[in-house]
């Protein structure tokens, strides 16, 4: 892939490794798009970069996921590129909670099924475009859950196993649009700031072992630690399971 001179769409764009790409990406010369739901974080990021718009949006509310769809149609003609890296996660253990069915519902809706709205409505924007991608962020946890995230897990594990089908589908179908997987580590971002572990990885390194992957079409990216994990899958799920646990505490 070639990872210059693109117009990339980036969810959950404000912050964590969604805002770090939108920096690198931009730095190599590709216009971005961010998207988010807080307006005013993503206009004072937008502004720092050279060549970046915004879209607000809740990828919660089917409604936005539609707005979000017609402005690119719209306003975006030149998208090629789509990383869809937002997302939610509860921290929490099973049984410690009596609300787990409404918090794994949250979760699904925006981690996987926002996912599976907007892949169906972009692929056919970018079939007819050069150097066509979409970008999806998993984890190391699709292969085996972290108990401090279970459901989460779950939306990941869902997601690798939705990735997948999308892939083949689009190969099926000699498609142009390539689906890259980056199954990130434990990542030092806002967003993991309720996990104590000195095994967390800085975005800007996640973000550029992405890039370096992209540009070699590496499908399923095993950034960090996940590496480690998909070695000790295929040794045992079990040990994969107890390494995991034993990172996250």
């Amino acid at each position: 892939m070639k990872t210059t001179g693109n117009t990339i769409l980036i969810t959950g764009g404000g912050t964590g490794m969604g805002l770090e790409a939108a920096k690198q990406f931009d730095a190599m010369g590709n216009t971005v798009i961010l998207v988010a739901r807080n307006e005013g974080r993503l206009k004072e990021e937008a502004a720092k970069l050279n060549n970046a718009s915004i879209i607000v949006c809740d990828l919660s509310i089917e409604n936005d996921l539609d707005r979000l769809v017609n402005t690119v149609k719209e306003k975006h003609p030149n998208l090629n590129m789509v990383f869809l890296n937002a997302g939610i996660a509860t921290n929490y253990t099973l049984f410690s909670r009596n609300d787990s069915y409404k918090v794994s519902i949250a979760e699904m809706v925006t981690n996987y099924h926002s996912v599976v709205k907007l892949t169906q409505a972009l692929v056919p924007i970018l079939a007819d475009r050069e150097n066509a991608a979409i970008i999806i962020t998993t984890s190391g946890v699709a292969f085996v859950p972290d108990l401090q995230h279970p459901t989460y897990s779950a939306t990941k594990a869902a997601l690798h196993s939705y990735s997948l089908s999308l892939r083949l589908a689009l190969e099926q179908q000699k498609s142009n649009v390539k689906i890259f997987e980056l199954m990130a580590p434990l990542v030092d971002t806002p967003f993991a700031k309720g996990i104590n572990s000195d095994q967390k990885m800085a975005a800007s390194r996640v973000i550029q072992e992405m890039i370096a992957k992209l540009e070699l079409n590496e499908y399923e990216m095993h950034v960090g630690l996940t590496k480690d994990i998909f070695e000790k899958m295929k040794v045992s799920t079990q040990e994969a399971l107890h390494f995991v646990n034993g990172i996250t505490g």
